[in-house]
């Protein structure tokens, strides 16, 4: 009965560790300074690496952590000492390694900033895949239904560019709304299209259109900070900025939007 009894606790282990997080992105925020301007040292008095960790799961903990952890919504600020290698997360149901060099990151630098994107295998299962020019409502229904940010506003964007369902704004702003309310920085972005281009308004409006890409452009929503630099450069919502507008400009380009580049070349 012992043996019985051991072998289903060790199968309930490996179920639970199994359940890990998955890792859509980890790179390094060249234009993000926070790990200067809010910097942590660790024992040794060398300052530390900070890492931005965006999770909608909520109860994380962190065991190569320097001190507390900062947590935002759906952003965790993980500070961790200079040549760190890996990041251990643990949940009440879930635990996952992150080792840097399957990312083309050997170590980490202190000073630095870095993000780190992870879904369950719950939201990756259904994929809250990439948007597509294939995708559907159908798609992400099920998981935008429970709450999901990255499925809200990927159904929102199923019924704003009318893939598979008749092109219509206003439920698109609905739920770019709802997952906006999750901080998810895409959605922002969307809802200050909408705003900037009069989608779903009976006319444009800037002020609420550069309000909205803000809040994005600050997560380094890329489509969000270019959108920002012509707001700037043409006056539009916000004084007129030509440097500012060449500060947005230059955030959007490090994080590849090519328009961007252009505007800066």
């Amino acid at each position: 009965m012992k043996i019985l009894l051991s072998l289903l606790f060790c199968l309930v282990q490996s179920l639970c560790s199994a359940q890990t997080f998955v890792v859509e992105k980890f790179a390094v925020k060249v234009s993000d300074v926070s790990a200067r301007t809010k910097a942590r040292l660790d024992s040794e008095g060398t300052e530390c690496a900070l890492i931005k960790v965006k999770c909608i799961s909520k109860g994380l903990t962190f065991k190569e952590a320097v001190g507390n952890v900062d947590n935002q919504t759906n952003e965790y600020w993980v500070y961790l000492p200079n040549g760190e290698t890996k990041l251990t997360l643990h949940s009440p149901k879930k635990s996952t390694v992150v080792r840097f060099s399957d990312y083309g990151i050997e170590k980490v630098d202190g000073k630095s900033t870095y993000e780190l994107v992870l879904s369950s295998p719950s939201s990756s299962s259904q994929s809250i895949r990439s948007f597509s020019s294939k995708s559907v409502p159908t798609d992400f229904k099920e998981l935008a239904d429970k709450g999901d940010a990255e499925a809200e506003c990927n159904l929102g964007k199923c019924h704003y560019y009318g893939q598979g369902t008749i092109q219509n704004y206003y439920v698109a702003l609905t739920w770019f709304r709802k997952s906006a309310e999750k901080n998810w920085p895409e959605a922002q972005y969307y809802i200050g299209r909408c705003y900037y281009y009069g989608q779903g308004f009976p006319k444009p409006d800037y002020q609420q259109a550069t309000i909205w890409l803000e809040k994005a452009a600050n997560q380094d929503f890329a489509d969000a900070q270019y959108q920002l630099g012509l707001c700037c450069e043409k006056g539009q919502g916000v004084k007129q900025n030509l440097e500012k507008a060449c500060e947005w400009y230059g955030k959007a380009a490090a994080n590849g939007n090519n328009k961007a580049k252009q505007k800066i070349q």
